[in-house]
């Protein structure tokens, strides 16, 4: 390894056994410096005129098990993206994987989660991936009692579901309000996951665009927000209005639209057939479908008028 501390713990390997045996002495007994596993390579490297752009074959780490710790679900709940992707999140009695507290973790997918069916009260497995980031690893034991559940379903959950905050929208409708005023939306100073909470539970946003007629009494009036923080807020709300028609069509949704080019109209974007969008470079069947879908959705048509009644450059 060419560092004299590390020469008396090199061995030859003659198979696979005795590398394994030699991980787990190694994973069981004390070093003088840390690792988080072995290597293993071959007498001699290769000469250079073999070497490939790719990972080499002659060498090989093997890493160390993570470190497990048991867990009580506590509760479970669903979190709807903006694009209609369930994700189950399991709400857990902390526990301590190395140096970091684990109270919540995903289960990655509905249907994972289905599968596993992990309901309050289950004990399950949780480690630590890259040693940073939480895992579900399994369920180990199930609580006696199954706790009855209200299930999202996933049909009724898409790209273009859940514009207002009724009942059973309200994820997904807040994720389109975070998404819009995120870096890949409006850019939006200073307005994030926080104050569309604030709005949305002082009824002041049931639809997408709902924040562009408040004014400073509407939001000096709401708890939690100061004279000077109203003001604030309601400049940055302002800021939205300068923001050009490309990316107002980004941050209420468009599909990606791959190296297409796109007039600065919405009427003429919505007029397009789907074979029109799919004689675009890099749009194929499906995505010219979806484009289709967006702009014909009623939602959709619903934030166009309303931008256009604001006088947004492009929906006029």
């Amino acid at each position: 390894m060419g560092f004299e501390d590390s020469a008396a713990y090199l061995h030859p390997l003659e198979n696979y056994a005795k590398a394994a045996r030699w991980r787990e002495h190694w994973y069981r007994n004390p070093l003088p410096f840390a690792t988080d596993g072995v290597i293993m390579r071959q007498g001699q490297r290769p000469p250079a005129q073999r070497w490939q752009a790719s990972a080499p074959y002659w060498i090989a780490a093997w890493k160390h098990p993570y470190a497990q710790a048991l867990a009580e679900v506590r509760k479970v709940s669903f979190n709807i993206g903006r694009s209609g992707r369930i994700t189950p999140v399991l709400e857990l009695t902390p526990v301590r994987l190395d140096d970091r507290t684990v109270s919540r973790i995903s289960t990655g997918s509905l249907q994972r989660w289905q599968t596993l069916d992990i309901r309050p009260g289950d004990q399950v497995a949780v480690s630590l991936a890259g040693l940073t980031i939480p895992r579900l690893d399994g369920v180990i034991s199930r609580a006696a009692e199954r706790v009855e559940m209200i299930i999202p379903q996933a049909d009724d959950f898409h790209e273009l579901s859940c514009w207002q905050a009724t009942p059973g929208c309200e994820s997904q409708f807040r994720a389109r309000l975070i998404w819009l005023s995120g870096k890949k939306g409006l850019a939006l100073p200073g307005v994030g996951p926080g104050t569309w909470d604030k709005l949305i539970e002082n009824g002041q946003i049931e639809s997408l665009l709902d924040w562009m007629t408040l004014n400073h009494a509407e939001l000096a009036n709401i708890p939690g927000f100061a004279e000077r923080s109203s003001a604030k807020l309601l400049a940055s709300l302002q800021t939205a209005r300068e923001r050009p028609f490309q990316t107002w069509l980004k941050a209420i949704g468009l599909p990606p639209t791959g190296s297409a080019t796109l007039p600065d109209n919405w009427q003429e974007l919505a007029g397009r057939s789907v074979e029109q969008w799919q004689a675009e470079p890099g749009i194929g069947p499906g995505r010219a479908a979806k484009l289709r879908s967006f702009f014909q959705a009623p939602e959709v048509q619903a934030l166009s008028h309303q931008l256009q009644a604001q006088g947004i450059s492009g929906f006029k």
